[in-house]
C-alpha cells in the first residue's frame, strides 16, 4: 500500500493533467451532457482521446521531473567544483603569506584574530588596535585560537557558497510565481472559451474542477515544466556567476567577512519578495516582513552599509504601486505607513536595540563608539579607490571633523539613493535592481572604497542578470573590461608608492577620478538598457484582480 504522502503527491496530479487536456475533456464532457438518454457505449471514442491525453501527459510529467532533478545535481556538483577551488586558495594563500612580501591573507582577518584571542581570554576584542567590527565576527572567529588559524577563512568562503545557493532560491522563486501566473491566466481563458456553449451537470463540475486547479499551489510546481526548466538553468547561470567570479573568491579566502553580510541582505530580500508571493494569505506575509526585518537588522548589526536598504524596502511594502503624483500621494505613500511597514521598522529595531544593547552591557561605551560612531566621524587619510581620498589626505592635519565636508561628500550619495528608493523601489520588477544600484552608488560615491567592498553590489548582481538581455555583446565586453583596466590603473599607482617608496599621490588621484568616471558611466549603460518585462509584479496584480473581479476589468 502507497504511503499517505505519495498518494497526496499522486492525487495532486490528476486536476493539473485534466486541465492540461482540457481540450479532450471539453469534447468527452460535451458528449456525455449533449443527450439526456445516452448510450453506454455512445462517448468511447471521446473518451479514448481523453485517456490517452491523460497518459501522454502523465509520461512528460515524469520526465520533466527527472530532468528537474539533473539540474539540482548539475548545482551540487558546481558547489563541489567551487569548494575545492576555495580550499585550494586558501591553502595557496598560507603559502604566499611565508615567501612573498605581498601577503594573500587580508590585514583585517589579523585583527579580528587577534579580537578572538582578547576574547579567548576574557578581554575585550577592542583591547586590540584598530578592531572596529562586531565582536560577533570576533566570536565566529574563536576557533582560530583553539582550532587552526584558517577555520575563519573556511567559515568565509562557506558563506559565499550559501550566497550561490540564495541567489538560486530567490530566482527560481521568481520565476515560480511568473509560470503559476501565466498557467493560471490561460487554464481561466481556456475554461471561458471551451466550456461557454456546454450546459448540464457534468459540464458545470469539470468547470469547477478546472477553477479549482487556477488557486492551487500545485499550479506553481506543475505548469508549464518546460519554462520552469529554463528558469531552473537562469537560477543556475546566476549561481555560477557568483560561484566563478574569481574577485569574490579571492577576497572570501584572504579572510574578508562580508560574505556574512551579502548573505543576511540576500536573505532578507528573500523574505521580502516572499511577501507579495503570499499575496492573499496576510498572517504569513507578516511572518515573512518580520523574517524580513530581523535579517536586515541583524545585516545592519554586522556592517552598517545595509541600512541604506531600508526605504526600499519600506516603499516595497507600501500599498501604492503607481508612480507618486503630488504632494498628497507622497504623504501617503511615506509617512502614512500601512500594517507590513510598521512591522518592517519595529522588527527592524528590535533586532538591533537587542544585539546593541547586549553588546553594550559587555563592551560599554568603547563598543559604541568602535563599531558605530567611528565610520560616521573616521577620517581616512590612506590611499583608496575613493574619488575623495585625496582630499581627505590633503586635510588630514586638521584634528577636528569638518561637518560641512561631511555633508558635501556624502549628500550626491543619498540624494540618489532616495530617488532610486522612490522611483525604483515600489515594484516587484524592478526592486532587486533597485537595490543593485543603490549599492552600486553607494560604493562609487563612498569617502572610502577598498576591494572588499565591491561585494556589497556583485552579490545583488546575479539577481538581475536576466534583465539585461538588450545589453549589446560590445557593451557586455566594454564594462567588465573598463572596471578592472580602472583598478589596475589605481594599483599600478598603489604598488609604487607602497613597495617602492615612490610618491604618487597625483597618479593615484588621477586614476581614481578615471575609476569613478567608468563606475558612473557603467550605472548609466545598466539603467538604459535594464528589461523588466521577465518579472511578474504588474501581471501577478492583474491576475489577482481578475480571480476576484471576473466580471471587471482592471484598471
Amino acid at each position: 500500500m502507497e504511503s499517505v504522502r505519495k498518494a497526496k503527491d499522486r492525487l495532486s496530479k490528476y486536476p493539473i493533467l485534466i486541465a492540461k487536456c482540457s481540450i479532450s475533456a471539453a469534447k468527452y464532457s460535451q458528449c456525455v451532457t449533449r443527450d439526456l438518454d445516452i448510450k453506454k457505449h455512445s462517448c468511447d471514442k471521446e473518451f479514448q482521446e481523453f485517456k490517452k491525453c491523460l497518459i501522454e501527459q502523465a509520461k512528460a510529467m515524469k520526465t520533466r521531473l527527472k530532468l528537474q532533478n539533473c539540474t539540482m545535481s548539475s548545482l551540487k556538483k558546481h558547489l563541489l567544483y567551487s569548494i575545492v577551488i576555495r580550499l585550494l586558495l586558501i591553502a595557496y594563500g598560507e603559502v604566499q603569506d611565508q615567501i612573498s612580501e605581498v601577503p594573500y591573507t587580508d590585514i583585517d582577518y589579523r585583527v579580528v584574530t587577534d579580537g578572538a584571542r582578547h576574547i579567548y581570554n576574557g578581554r575585550s576584542p577592542f583591547n586590540r588596535h584598530t578592531y572596529r567590527y562586531t565582536p560577533l565576527l570576533a566570536i565566529f572567529l574563536l576557533p582560530n585560537i583553539y582550532l587552526h588559524r584558517c577555520f575563519g577563512k573556511i567559515l568565509f568562503a562557506a558563506f559565499d557558497l550559501v550566497i550561490a545557493v540564495i541567489i538560486k532560491l530567490i530566482i527560481v522563486d521568481e520565476y515560480h510565481l511568473l509560470v503559476s501566473a501565466q498557467s493560471n491566466d490561460d487554464i481561466k481563458a481556456k475554461m471561458e472559451k471551451k466550456f461557454s456553449s456546454s450546459n448540464g451537470n457534468g459540464a458545470s463540475k469539470i468547470k469547477a474542477r478546472l477553477s479549482f486547479v487556477s488557486k492551487k499551489e500545485t499550479a506553481t510546481k506543475w505548469f508549464s515544466t518546460s519554462d520552469r526548466m529554463k528558469f531552473e538553468r537562469m537560477g543556475n547561470f546566476a549561481a555560477y556567476v557568483w560561484l566563478y567570479n574569481p574577485l569574490t573568491m579571492v577576497i572570501a579566502t584572504r579572510g574578508n567577512g562580508d560574505a556574512i553580510t551579502c548573505a543576511l541582505v540576500l536573505l532578507s530580500i528573500y523574505y521580502l519578495l516572499k511577501v507579495q508571493e503570499n499575496a492573499g494569505n496576510e498572517k504569513r506575509n507578516e511572518k515573512n516582513v518580520i523574517m524580513c526585518g530581523i535579517l536586515h537588522g541583524l545585516a545592519i548589526h554586522f556592517r552598517l552599509y545595509p541600512i541604506f536598504f531600508s526605504l526600499a524596502y519600506y516603499m516595497y511594502l507600501s500599498d501604492i504601486k503607481n508612480n507618486i503624483d503630488g504632494i498628497s500621494s507622497l504623504f501617503k505613500c511615506f509617512l502614512q505607513p500601512n500594517r507590513k511597514q510598521v512591522l518592517l521598522i519595529v522588527s527592524v529595531l528590535k533586532m538591533l536595540i537587542f544585539t546593541t544593547g547586549v553588546f553594550y552591557l559587555l563592551y560599554n561605551y568603547e563598543f559604541l563608539y568602535e563599531s558605530i560612531i567611528y565610520h560616521f566621524v573616521r577620517k581616512d587619510t590612506r590611499h583608496n579607490f575613493s574619488l575623495y581620498f585625496y582630499l581627505q589626505y590633503l586635510n588630514s592635519a586638521s584634528l577636528r571633523v569638518n561637518i560641512i565636508e561631511k555633508l558635501l561628500t556624502i549628500m550626491p550619495q543619498l540624494v540618489l539613493i532616495i530617488l532610486i528608493s522612490f522611483h525604483f523601489c515600489r515594484t516587484r520588477q524592478t526592486i532587486q535592481f533597485a537595490l543593485l544600484l543603490i549599492s552600486f552608488i553607494m560604493v562609487t560615491y563612498n569617502t572610502v572604497i577598498t576591494s572588499q567592498y565591491f561585494v556589497w553590489f556583485l552579490s545583488l548582481l546575479p539577481l538581475t542578470v536576466n534583465n539585461f538581455r538588450n545589453l549589446t555583446l560590445r557593451q557586455v565586453i566594454a564594462m567588465p573590461s573598463l572596471w578592472f583596466i580602472g583598478q589596475g590603473l589605481w594599483l599600478l599607482a598603489a604598488f609604487f608608492l607602497e613597495f617602492k617608496g615612490i610618491n604618487s599621490f597625483d597618479f593615484i588621484w588621477l586614476a581614481s577620478v578615471i575609476f569613478f568616471i567608468i563606475n558612473v558611466v557603467i550605472v548609466q549603460i545598466l539603467i538604459e538598457n535594464y528589461d523588466d518585462s521577465s518579472d511578474v509584479g504588474d501581471h501577478f496584480q492583474h491576475l489577482k484582480f481578475r480571480l476576484k473581479n471576473p466580471t471587471q476589468k482592471a484598471c
